[in-house]
């Protein structure tokens, strides 16, 4: 566990290695905000319904804020080097040295996380309490559902993409891939407008499908638009999803490294 908490710790120095380029990245996180605040305003301001789609506004105001925090906690970045390690021989080192590549690039991850925790938390905090003061039902029983759920999101947004960068042992260059995957997962996890706003066949794919479980669900949780029962079970599918990704990734690994050429590095 030492060589992980190294490489926990790395990870957060590298996180803060390039400050200005590191507060532009949550900086540009306020446009969609804006933007998105704007247009709910203006929905609601010229409609004489309380709610729309089945949110009062408040409900979409604050799910607006939380999703684009919560997508910005959770978002990843690693699988670019996970294939140039694939690609360029640098996985060598990895597969001789004394530390799984896997725990690896979870522990890195988690430390990259821990200077957008240090903003966003009391971000989240503030509007948390701003959503109680005005009668929403948030709760502290909700709150704490919503961090074990938020906790669990990363979790899986850290498998789905550590399976997304395994692809790097079949597919020739999946840099251009890479970044489609992300901007479809993103609108998938409900991380850009609450998916269950289409209804009817939309919002039964977004509660069997993992991707609503990395942004949409925890958020409705502080919305109080799930029960409890729907909350349990939401948080067994994320639990279910996660061992299904951490399964299909080790799968991938071993397999992939039987095609792994070790070329470079």
């Amino acid at each position: 566990m030492s060589s992980y908490r190294c490489v926990f710790l790395m990870g957060v120095e590298q996180a803060l290695e390039y400050r200005v380029s590191f507060f532009l990245s949550m900086l540009s996180a306020a446009f969609p905000i804006i933007i998105q605040t704007a247009m709910w305003n203006y929905l609601y301001g010229h409609s004489d319904a309380a709610a729309i789609f089945g949110y009062q506004q408040g409900e979409i105001l604050l799910y607006t804020l939380l999703a684009t925090l919560v997508s910005q906690l959770v978002s990843t970045g690693f699988e670019w080097e996970m294939n140039g390690d694939i690609k360029m021989g640098g996985l060598n080192k990895y597969l001789i040295r004394p530390v799984g590549y896997t725990g690896y690039q979870f522990f890195r991850f988690l430390g990259q996380k821990v200077p957008r925790v240090m903003v966003i938390v009391p971000v989240m905090a503030a509007m948390i309490g701003l959503a109680f003061w005005q009668r929403m039902p948030v709760s502290a029983g909700r709150v704490l559902a919503f961090l074990v759920s938020l906790g669990l999101a990363l979790l899986l947004n850290f498998s789905i993409f550590y399976c997304v960068g395994l692809l790097g042992f079949w597919l020739t260059d999946v840099d251009k891939l890479f970044g489609t995957i992300s901007v479809v997962l993103t609108v998938a996890s409900g991380g850009v407008f609450p998916l269950d706003i289409f209804g009817g066949m939309a919002e039964i794919l977004t509660g069997l499908l993992p991707f609503g479980y990395t942004a949409q669900f925890p958020v409705n949780i502080i919305n109080g638009r799930f029960g409890w029962a729907r909350i349990g079970a939401g948080i067994a599918f994320q639990i279910g999803w996660i061992f299904f990704f951490a399964c299909l990734g080790n799968v991938m690994w071993r397999r992939g490294l039987k095609r792994y050429a070790a070329v470079g590095g």
